[in-house]
């Protein structure tokens, strides 16, 4: 198992996209959430890409990635997404 963490530092709402499936999991200001995929200890199982839009964390290897927050709770697709408009 892999896992790398990703925070909000910034002062608005933040999107991560788990590529390459393109789920979407929006952050407040101040969370962090981690992205957890099956994976080979040996294989290089994440890139990861700040962008004008957010962040991109590439998984590389596996078959699936699970987003989980701070305490441990599961972060669906679609998790704080605006509403059309929005950030």
């Amino acid at each position: 198992m892999s896992k790398t963490s990703v925070s909000n530092e910034t002062s608005s709402m933040l999107c991560l996209w788990v590529e390459p499936w393109g789920t979407d999991h929006w952050m407040r200001p101040g969370e962090e959430f981690t992205v957890v995929a099956e994976t080979e200890a040996e294989e290089s199982a994440f890139n990861v890409v700040v962008h004008g839009q957010g962040i991109t964390v590439w998984v590389n290897s596996g078959n699936d990635a699970e987003v989980f927050d701070k305490n441990g709770g599961q972060v669906p697709c679609g998790h704080q997404r605006p509403a059309e408009g929005g950030p």
